[in-house]
């Protein structure tokens, strides 16, 4: 035992990848599949067998890659670079190698099947195939029944980001309107839409890819058929070439035929009771208003706005581009709401900014000078009811978005919550209160989203104020410390971040498969977890939703999968959309072949959420112990029946090596605390919120934060941007690069640069070089930096010409891209200093044993050899039929052995 443990802690692995080109072929990226396939053999495995490509043909090639490469002056040949893949179970190593080997050369969704890690920045083509960023499934060789999937216990599920950022950001999503033909092709079956799989036949049908039905082809798209079934036409037919395609749709897909479309309207719904007022949170969210509103003026002109403001009453405002001064109408009957105005209360900022900021100056005089005016109460239900109110009735009914701030648990009006109280006697973290409950359904069937901004320090029961947030698929943010020099920068980003990613609303999301697999389940709050297609209100760039399927027949061996999520929608200015993402996977009956293509992201995410959706009396001591068997089940199935022949070493497949670490590590999350004396504190439901609404790239940062290194040598090329769009960022020395999340790997006198999901922390201690840390953070020729009194101006890097804070400065704008924000706070972490540090290093030391005694990492990776150990001695495993198991003893398959 004391061997393996030393074999745990010294694994040795191979990390020196042959050398890349250096500069002159920066930023071009080959887009020839016989160069992207040579490489394919030693880094991402190529497409399953079955898994055909439109690559193929040779009209599509030329024509899709035209413009793509256009200026390119010379092509990077990836067959140069050699290189031996991801090699360790060490999470930051993984990432690195992963990084480095996609700087020279682009993923071809069509070519390779199981894309890099959502931690990973790459450029994409977009084929018959989406970018993977937009959907990726789990598995991308499909089981050919249940018995076969039962065998290697994992899920077929998939993600999908709708409006995820692709690479290259400046080659946009093919757009076709189709209002003038009626609509897009369409199956008459099973409605799934046109796509580059449909094939054509020479009767002026097409075969659908999902049902295999044939339907007639509409006069505007017959095809003009070469003598091998060809489409000679594919560039007029975009949908019928890209991967992912965005159809303008006419009238006939609209929500209620009834009533027109209408731009997005926005309410903000401001708090300014006494304690909101005390901690001056309501001055920096007019401040917040007043800067998203002027975002809105710029660039979503046709969007019209409201302004509420409340605390004991509701306070609207007649915001009218006659007036010359604001006007406020006080509605004091907080029970049966009403609107005290119609014309007004909803404004296009161009046409009245005049009035909004004289209406902003008048809250913040009201704030800061008329302080025995101020009231304690905050009647934050009946102040939502009211913007659900004016919602419904200036757009008749076709939705909107709420943007609240609240600093204090509502204690006045409709669903005021003042008996609540955080004793540990509910050991759950539902909403029981029937009326946040019925309006949160309400929102939904509106069509009316809400993002919340908590700014209070105590208790606040967010269990149920933010059930509404949780059901219409809004944003929460909790600023449990807030301080007005902190908070205020973040604060402010927040709120417009809030409206700059809002992509449309009216939205409802719509996945599709092959025959013999249908949904199961959207992991959404929004239709109960069930498999109704989810409503959402208003569509973000944030959104992801994991998506998990069933077996309804027998699939046949070695034909193709196919899959597409369309999300139908109202754009902001009123235009009627449906955006159509496509992929494939193979069928099979190997399981070496099935273990082979998997996406471990897409399957820990897809674990994680089926524990979330199923979290009833929280008894997480049980929880932790479901996780855990999941995971031994699960690698049991891999020793048992793909590599029986390391009987006394952990074998972790090469495609799930770093799954026990992230699982490991939502077992030590906040949410999973122990809850006897706390069941519903703050950060227990926003971790929950978290670990939920996350999409893909934020959560596997937030359950595995990056660490890097700043006080290492490095290399001329580390941490610098290899191509001209400043995306992909180089780590050459990748094993002094690699720092794991455990307290032993921190040197004392270090300096390091972590990223949570959401806040990135500046790690360093009274031992730190100074000049490194004047190099970084201050600037100048000083030899002395205060180490205490160190402080970072609205949570950002300052701006200096040193070399250590130039490259500090990328990897802030490497991570602000992977994550697509705009602006991530930085925030210093020194140990004896910040009041926060204990609690923050907390979940960022993640390999550590925690102070709920869950183990550290290496220690259960131990315990978990121990467990299959025993699985396999006992044979508590699924057993393959002899007709199921095709194993191929010369099969080489990558694993690690401790």
């Amino acid at each position: 035992m004391n061997g393996l443990v030393e074999g745990i802690s010294n694994i040795s692995l191979d990390q020196n990848p042959g050398k890349k080109h250096k500069r002159p072929f920066r930023a071009f990226h080959t887009f020839d599949q016989s160069q992207s396939q040579s490489t394919n053999a030693n880094t991402y495995p190529a497409a399953p067998p079955g898994h055909s490509s439109l690559v193929n043909n040779a009209s599509f090639n030329k024509s899709h890659m035209i413009g793509m490469v256009k200026n390119a002056g010379q092509v990077y040949n990836a067959a140069e670079q050699s290189s031996t893949g991801t090699t360790s179970h060490i999470v930051p190593t993984q990432r690195l190698e992963d990084q480095q080997q996609m700087l020279a050369r682009t993923f071809l969704p069509d070519v390779e099947s199981v894309p890099p890690l959502f931690s990973t920045q790459f450029y994409s083509a977009n084929q018959g195939t989406c970018d993977p960023r937009l959907m990726s499934l789990s598995l991308y060789n499909i089981p050919e029944n249940e018995q076969l999937r039962s065998a290697t216990k994992l899920p077929i599920g998939l993600n999908v980001h709708p409006f995820a950022t692709v690479v290259p950001t400046d080659v946009e999503i093919t757009a076709i309107d189709t209002r003038g033909v009626g609509g897009p092709i369409r199956c008459r079956r099973c409605r799934s839409y046109a796509n580059p799989k449909y094939k054509f036949t020479f009767d002026s049908k097409f075969v659908c890819n999902f049902c295999q039905i044939n339907t007639p082809v509409p006069y505007q798209y017959l095809p003009q058929l070469s003598q091998t079934g060809d489409r000679p036409d594919l560039l007029q037919h975009l949908g019928l070439v890209n991967g992912v395609v965005e159809f303008t749709v006419p009238d006939l897909y609209k929500i209620k035929q009834d009533s027109d479309l209408v731009p997005l309207h926005y309410v903000f719904l401001i708090d300014i009771s006494i304690w909101a007022n005390e901690n001056k949170s309501s001055l920096v969210a007019i401040e917040s208003v007043r800067t998203a509103i002027n975002y809105i003026r710029e660039n979503q002109p046709n969007c019209k706005v409201a302004i509420i403001a409340f605390d004991r009453w509701l306070r609207f405002f007649n915001l009218r581009p006659e007036s010359t001064q604001a006007q406020e109408l006080v509605v004091s009957e907080l029970k049966d709401i009403f609107l005290p105005l119609h014309n007004g209360l909803f404004v296009r900022p161009e046409e009245s900014m005049h009035v909004i900021q004289d209406t902003l100056l008048k809250l913040e005089s009201f704030i800061q000078d008329d302080k025995f005016m101020h009231k304690n109460e905050a009647c934050f239900g009946s102040a939502i009811e009211a913007a659900v109110l004016a919602l419904k009735t200036i757009t008749n009914g076709n939705g909107g978005k709420i943007i609240a701030t609240l600093n204090t648990i509502p204690t006045i009006g409709n669903g005021n919550l003042i008996i609540s109280r955080d004793d540990g006697l509910k050991p759950h973290i539902k909403c029981e209160n029937e009326f946040y409950t019925n309006l949160a359904r309400d929102m939904l069937n509106s069509y009316i989203s809400l993002d919340l901004f908590c700014t209070g320090a105590g208790y606040m029961d967010l269990a149920t104020l933010a059930y509404p947030v949780f059901i219409t698929s809004g944003n929460m943010k909790h600023y449990p410390d807030f301080n007005v020099e902190r908070s205020e920068f973040k604060f402010v980003n927040d709120i417009v971040h809030s409206v700059s990613s809002t992509v449309g609303y009216q939205a409802q999301l719509k996945v599709r498969c092959s025959s013999g697999l249908s949904v199961n389940n959207y992991y959404t709050m929004a239709c109960g977890n069930s498999d109704r297609e989810p409503i959402i209100p208003v569509v973000t760039t944030d959104q992801a939703i994991n998506v998990l399927f069933k077996y309804d027949d027998k699939l046949k061996a070695g034909t193709e999968l196919f899959f597409q999520a369309a999300l139908l929608y109202t754009d902001i200015n009123g235009v009627r959309k449906v955006r159509s993402m496509n992929s494939s996977a193979a069928v099979s009956n190997n399981i070496h072949e099935i273990i082979k293509f998997l996406n471990q992201d897409v399957i820990n995410s897809l674990l994680i959420h089926d524990v979330l959706s199923k979290l009833d009396n929280c008894q997480f001591p049980k929880i932790r112990e479901t996780i855990d068997s999941k995971l031994s089940d699960i690698l049991t199935q891999y020793r048992a029946l793909v590599d029986s022949s390391h009987g006394s070493q952990l074998i972790l497949p090469d495609s799930l090596k770093s799954l026990p670490a992230y699982l490991l590590s939502f077992e030590k999350s906040a949410l999973m605390r122990n809850n006897k004396n706390s069941s519903r504190g703050n950060d227990r439901i926003i971790d929950y919120f978290k670990l939920y609404y996350y999409n893909q790239h934020q959560l596997v940062y937030k359950l595995y934060p990056q660490i890097f290194p700043l006080h290492e040598i490095l290399s001329d090329d580390d941490f610098t941007f290899y191509d001209q769009n400043n995306l992909l960022l180089q780590f050459d020395s990748v094993e002094a690069l690699s720092v794991r999340n455990s307290y032993n790997s921190l040197v004392n006198g270090g300096c390091y640069m972590i990223f949570q999901g959401d806040t990135i922390y500046i790690w360093f201690n009274e031992n730190t070089n100074r000049h490194l840390l004047r190099d970084l953070l201050v600037g100048g020729e000083a030899e002395e930096v205060p180490y205490a009194s160190v402080t970072l101006f609205g949570g950002q890097l300052p701006i200096l010409e040193t070399d250590i804070n130039v490259r500090a400065r990328n990897i802030v704008r490497y991570w602000s891209q992977i994550v697509s924000h705009s602006y991530l706070p930085v925030v210093l972490l020194r140990p004896n200093v910040d009041q926060y540090y204990s609690h923050t290093m907390t979940y960022l030391m993640c390999e550590d044993k925690s102070v709920e005694m869950i183990e550290s990492y290496d220690t259960y990776l131990l315990s978990l050899h121990r467990k299959i150990k025993d699985n396999i001695e006992n044979e508590r495993y699924t057993k393959l039929s002899n007709s199921g198991k095709h194993l191929h003893e010369n099969l080489a398959e990558r694993f690690i052995q401790f």
